[in-house]
């Protein structure tokens, strides 16, 4: 028998915001940054040159990077940005911003997931919240738009979340539900995440409302469905490339902890723990609210995501990889919770975090504005100085579109921020307001900016103003894949890694502080603005002259 149902009752505050408008703020917030620009470190220009090699050379099972396996990630996320590059490019996107459409499609459906898993497990309206409270850490403003195989993985988690809520109203559905969203984990990120999911899933019927034939149904159907679909890619990479699959087993099917060989344990202490503070903020302090409130893990809302926060915790306690991507999966249980008692958010604590963006999404908004000023029309003076110092290759340019939806963004936020009668909701509101309006403005009128001062296009057209004329083949280490991919991409220059080739030139990758190599001489060396620990010198052997 069903022991849980959500809360679902009418005596709940009347909503002041429109569905439509809470939806159309979380399509505004996917779009930023997405297109119109080159691919940025750290993900971006290896999965795009995955992306070319599996379209040139067709190694779909096997992520290579010229013609050298990849096996960082699994190849779902390349399987999709490869579509959208098919379909897209050159007629109507360049290459970098087709393949860059797969992230916003993984986050709307993670954001879909979230919403339905919010709904499920705390009742009517309660989805919206976790979607704004989701989209309002500031950490996901910068994962949640880069292409990386963190979006898929992270809509694979969404999915099998939304999953396991779902299951105590449509068990078959929702365990179908769960073999998909395994399968997308386990293609996204590694064999670690799956069994991290299935540890939640097991531990599960500790609670009540999970010990009953529903859940036993889902569970089953997950593994009816999801375990041959998951099953498809490992038998072919087996079946095909075997050498490479004993590599990847290795050395990557655990992904954050590397692979069975020699699994990596244990990170500097603390790193995810401060890494959280800003990066999952404003969910963590609403999820303890939350927590307060509620004070004991009694109902379904409170226990599945709170044993999803565990499980995670240990595993990011264990990792021997420290980055902030990693901690993106920790939002997902952490907006569910916050969400919960939002609506009892006192006065105060909502004025407080109304205040708190007010103030800090004003004033970037002005910087913004007023940098924007500076880079293009020379005012203020001094702020057009240091904009001039951090990225010297930008050249002056205002597309009046881009300035006009700015414009009237920040009216629409000034506005919204003239609603009196304050509540939770509302302040969540307009703090996910303003931080979609701070990213807006910077992937509109900072964007061509940030692009001069994190593009690797204006240091290689600079070596190739200067290339000699009949330089001949140019060498690099083989372990140089930024130069590599670089040189390739924007200048069709293939960099040659083969010892016998004896190429006259070389490119070399070192810090700035590093004296030169006396047998060669140096023709040209650049970086990117403010680089001092990758500095590209080109160079031709002394005696080859």
């Amino acid at each position: 028998m069903l022991t849980f149902s959500p809360d679902n009752r009418n005596n709940l505050p009347r909503p002041t915001e429109k569905p439509w408008v809470l939806l159309l703020l979380a399509f505004i917030w996917l779009w930023p940054s997405i297109l119109g620009h080159d691919p940025w470190k750290p993900d971006e220009p290896y999965v795009l040159a995955v992306v070319l090699d599996m379209l040139k050379h067709g190694h779909w099972l096997v992520p290579t990077i010229q013609g050298s396996p990849w096996l960082e990630n699994p190849p779902l996320y390349y399987w999709v940005a490869s579509v959208f590059v098919r379909w897209l490019s050159p007629w109507l996107l360049a290459a970098h911003d087709a393949a860059r459409l797969a992230t916003p499609f993984f986050m709307a459906i993670a954001l879909c997931c979230v919403g339905g898993a919010g709904r499920e497990l705390i009742g009517r309206r309660h989805g919206r919240s976790a979607v704004l409270i989701l989209i309002g850490c500031i950490g996901l403003i910068d994962t949640g738009h880069q292409m990386t195989s963190s979006a898929a993985g992270f809509a694979g988690f969404a999915a099998a979340f939304y999953a396991l809520a779902l299951c105590l109203r449509l068990p078959a559905l929702s365990g179908a539900l769960l073999g998909l969203g395994s399968t997308v984990l386990f293609l996204a990120s590694s064999l670690l995440d799956v069994s991290l999911l299935w540890a939640v899933v097991l531990l599960l019927p500790v609670f009540p409302a999970w010990r009953n034939k529903r859940y036993a149904t889902t569970v089953t159907m997950a593994l009816l469905f999801g375990l041959p679909l998951m099953l498809v890619w490992p038998v072919a990479f087996l079946r095909y490339y075997p050498d490479l699959f004993a590599l990847w087993w290795r050395d990557h099917a655990l992904g954050e902890m590397a692979g069975f060989a020699r699994p990596d344990f244990f990170h500097d202490f603390g790193y995810y723990f401060k890494t959280s503070l800003w990066y999952a903020w404003p969910a963590w302090p609403l999820a303890g609210w939350s927590l307060y409130r509620r004070r004991q893990l009694d109902q379904p809302m409170m226990q599945l995501p709170g044993l999803f926060f565990g499980v995670f915790i240990v595993l990011l306690t264990l990792s021997g990889v420290q980055a902030t991507k990693n901690t993106m999966p920790l939002l997902l249980p952490l907006a569910l919770m916050a969400a919960i008692e939002l609506d009892s958010l006192r006065r105060g604590a909502a004025a407080a975090l109304n205040w708190f963006g007010l103030m800090t999404f004003g004033f970037f908004g002005l910087l913004i504005w007023f940098g924007w000023a500076a880079m293009n029309f020379g005012w203020p003076a001094r702020l057009a100085g240091r904009a001039h110092y951090f990225s010297p290759y930008y050249v002056p340019h205002v597309s009046v579109p881009m300035a006009l939806c700015a414009l009237f963004a920040t009216l629409v936020w000034v506005w919204a921020l003239t609603r009196r009668n304050l509540r939770g909701r509302q302040a969540v509101t307009n703090w996910v307001a303003g931080i979609t309006l701070f990213w807006g403005l910077a992937g509109t009128l900072w964007l061509p900016w940030l692009d001069a001062l994190k593009s690797y296009r204006p240091v290689v057209d600079d070596m190739v103003r200067q290339q000699p004329a009949a330089g001949g083949c140019i060498s690099a280490e083989a372990s140089d894949w930024m130069g590599r991919l670089s040189w390739q991409y924007y200048a069709g220059i293939e960099l040659r890694t083969d010892p016998a080739a004896n190429c006259p030139l070389r490119l070399v990758t070192r810090p700035r502080s590093e004296r030169p190599d006396p047998d060669w001489q140096v023709l040209w060396q650049g970086s990117r603005p403010r680089e001092d620990d990758e500095i590209f010198v080109l160079e031709r052997r002394k005696n080859d002259r």
